[in-house]
């Protein structure tokens, strides 16, 4: 078994129970994007993408809290037992230090080439129709309508608030997270993936405001985004 298998199995492991939009077929569909966009941009080191685009939410806060976010206690095991080096190890640790909308949002920018490689494959599946429908698995259960129309227009966020706006309307989210990744990717092919992913929310949300007949500030803003 390789050392990318090894961490496969892992974090399949690890995750495959979860069902807030952050189980192991999102890892893989980030890791399958980080493989792809690696294609174009030979000289990443491919398992540097691989292991850490696998790894990325193994100590994500929102599932495992915040000492074990800031302990990576989860990435640090599952390395140790994949057979990999001490040197490529702790490359993979600085990665997956960076990976995520809230540390971008504290200025915290990506390590590396691997690093900004995972991060857009990362925020690339945030968006499209995919990220809309990780938006309301995470919502579910949290009481919020999918579209509140008297709800306050979204406003920029900080890393502060967005940590605690997992509980506004699915809409909002669209214009506090996901409407930005797509200027927030540092690849050519992220960005160029995330255009794509973008202008799926964009329509989606174009019909859905006519056909409930939303008010004209909310369409308003939304051609902002388009």
């Amino acid at each position: 078994m390789t050392g990318i298998e090894y961490i496969k199995n892992a974090v399949s492991e690890l995750l495959h129970d979860n069902s807030n939009g952050h189980d192991d077929k999102h890892v893989f569909r980030v890791y399958n994007t980080a493989m792809k966009f690696c294609d174009d941009i030979p000289n990443a080191n491919r398992d540097l993408v691989a292991a850490a685009a696998l790894l990325h939410d193994c100590d994500d806060y929102k599932l495992f809290g915040e000492e074990s976010e800031r302990l990576l206690t989860n990435t640090r095991r599952i390395l140790t037992g994949s057979g990999f080096d001490a040197d490529f190890c702790e490359q993979c640790i600085n990665i997956v230090k960076t990976i995520g909308y809230s540390k971008r949002l504290k200025g915290i920018e990506a390590y590396g080439i691997e690093g900004a490689i995972v991060s857009d494959a990362d925020m690339c599946d945030a968006s499209g129709a995919i990220g809309m429908l990780r938006c309301i698995e995470y919502r579910a259960g949290s009481g919020q309508p999918f579209f509140d129309p008297d709800c306050p227009l979204p406003t920029e966020m900080n890393a502060d608030t967005y940590r605690k706006s997992s509980v506004d309307p699915c809409v909002n989210h669209f214009f506090n997270k996901i409407f930005h990744l797509r200027d927030m990717c540092l690849t050519e092919p992220g960005r160029k993936y995330a255009a794509k992913k973008h202008q799926t929310i964009v329509n989606f949300l174009r019909a859905y405001f006519d056909e409930v007949d939303a008010p004209l500030s909310w369409k308003d803003l939304l051609s902002q985004y388009a």
